[in-house]
């Protein structure tokens, strides 16, 4: 795959996590399913798929071989399904129920922010100039975003900010936490395919009705199936597959494709509109994401 080619695979995996979170809107527009249970839905159906997908690859089943021989790392797996994928996904679709699919996806890409925050603190050193700056410009739009420049009133509801927030800070973990596995040579299909179906499993513990006909309604069967089908296994398989051929910078670079095309696809379809301040807030955030890789360069 030449490096332009894997660009646009990886782009394209931006958008498809964006077309989710506007499906999830729709979603919850049509029905009166929890959070929780799509979270169930999505990362058990999602989790099985791409379990399928990934067991026809020579390194999934060394990966299952090299855990079975030391099933502590079991435990690590099954942390980043739970605490990682569906705390992520968990909270994200909370904050889409509340506030919408462009704010909360903005909203929640202060993540880098937060990572930098946290290897600064781990490693007992101070912060990058790139970081400091993506530090600033992510804390800047989301303040200008949720606010529109007047710290007295809320644009965005509160509920919407703090599981944005969480999600967010889920993501930098799922982010952070599995280094130490790729280290051991753990397959990420692998990692992402078990630890999202092991993930799903756990919402069964926090659901009471276990009642699926109603994601299989006529006026929901459409999101549900892009939720799953595109949003996560599409996405997924396209990232990682992008993944091989670009450095870290490049990748995440292409990562602003996501708040980007969720900003532009609630407005085609929902006619969701940010004023002039709010989309400086929202620019900001963008710039934020870029700001380390451009300065290192």
């Amino acid at each position: 795959m030449s490096r332009t080619l894997a660009l646009i695979v990886v782009g394209l995996a931006g958008v498809f996590w964006a077309s989710s979170g506007v499906a999830v809107q729709d979603f919850f527009a049509h029905s009166s399913k929890s959070a929780m249970e799509l979270t169930n839905v999505r990362m058990c159906t999602a989790g099985a798929i791409l379990i399928v997908l990934s067991a026809r690859r020579k390194k999934f089943w060394l990966t299952f071989g090299l855990i079975n021989r030391h099933p502590r790392l079991w435990l690590d797996v099954i942390i980043y399904g739970v605490i990682g994928v569906m705390f992520m996904q968990f909270t994200y679709f909370q904050a889409i129920s509340i506030g919408g699919a462009a704010a909360t996806t903005v909203i929640t890409y202060a993540c880098p922010a937060m990572v930098v925050i946290w290897e600064s603190f781990y490693h007992k050193r101070l912060p990058k100039r790139g970081e400091v700056i993506a530090v600033i410009l992510a804390m800047g739009g989301v303040f200008l975003l949720v606010t529109g420049g007047n710290p007295t009133k809320l644009l965005v509801p509160l509920g919407c900010v703090i599981w944005s927030l969480a999600s967010g800070a889920a993501f930098a973990f799922s982010a952070i936490f599995p280094k130490h596995l790729f280290a051991k040579k753990i397959d990420p299909y692998f990692l992402t395919g078990v630890g999202m179906f092991i993930g799903g499993l756990s919402t069964f513990a926090l659901i009471d009705e276990r009642n699926w006909l109603p994601f299989l309604a006529a006026d929901v069967l459409f999101d549900v199936s892009w939720i799953i089908i595109f949003g996560t296994v599409g996405a997924f398989l396209s990232f990682n597959a992008g993944l091989k051929f670009l450095t870290p910078e490049e990748a995440s670079i292409t990562a602003t494709t996501e708040p980007a095309a969720s900003v532009v696809i609630s407005w085609a379809i929902f006619g969701t509109a940010f004023g002039l301040i709010e989309s400086i807030g929202i620019i900001l955030v963008l710039l934020a994401i870029v700001a380390p890789s451009v300065i290192k360069r």
